[in-house]
């Protein structure tokens, strides 16, 4: 996959530094059970390293499934992506809801990230109608990054950085939001946005 990956030099379209609040959109050529044609909301970075979360990459289990204080409550509709692959058995979550959803924190122009302690409260305003699916993303797990490590990353084709609104973030399915991220950045992404996994077979 590197020698394909070498064929291409997507360095070129990065012009955005790696900010907390930006997006970064995986090569088409990644072929990974966490990162393959994955976006990644960077929730922080800073000289220790980055963290984030990728936001389409679903599962069939719910909540539900990973929390006894959802076990009484109609949660199907809303869906958990493997956020990566750090500390699997936890769960996170970014919203829109601060008005709701107390002790947040803003990570890009009303986008939150919570705090892993108000699952009570989320439950309830589930349950009761008022939090909907496209206001809340919950992650298993998260994407972290040790100091200069994403970087290198970036010189190696593997990224693309890139500003997403928040409508685009919290209501693009799972097979929308890939393909549509690249396609709203320049008219290069968009042809990247249609490369096969692998160019050769193609």
């Amino acid at each position: 996959m590197e020698e394909i990956r070498s064929l291409f030099d997507f360095n070129s379209l990065n012009s955005l530094n790696l900010e907390k609040g930006r997006v970064i959109i995986s090569d088409p050529f990644i072929n990974d059970d966490y990162f393959s044609k994955s976006v990644i909301l960077l929730c922080e970075t800073n000289d220790k390293g980055a963290f984030g979360l990728v936001l389409n990459n679903y599962i069939d289990e719910n909540l539900s499934d990973f929390m006894v204080k959802f076990k009484d409550v109609d949660c199907k509709d809303f869906k958990i992506s493997l956020g990566g692959p750090v500390d699997v058995d936890s769960i996170y979550y970014v919203h829109t809801r601060p008005d709701l959803i107390l002790d947040s924190i803003e990570v890009y122009q009303n986008i939150y990230l919570g705090n892993g302690e108000n699952f009570d409260q989320i439950a309830e305003l589930i349950s009761n109608g008022s939090l909907s699916n496209n206001e809340i993303k919950f992650c298993l797990g998260y994407s972290g990054w040790t100091p200069g490590q994403l970087e290198e990353e970036l010189e190696r084709n593997s990224w693309f950085v890139g500003n997403v609104s928040q409508k685009s973030l919290m209501e693009y399915h799972e097979s929308d939001l890939w393909k549509k991220t690249l396609e709203q950045m320049s008219e290069k992404h968009r042809v990247i946005s249609n490369f096969p996994l692998n160019p050769m077979l193609n």
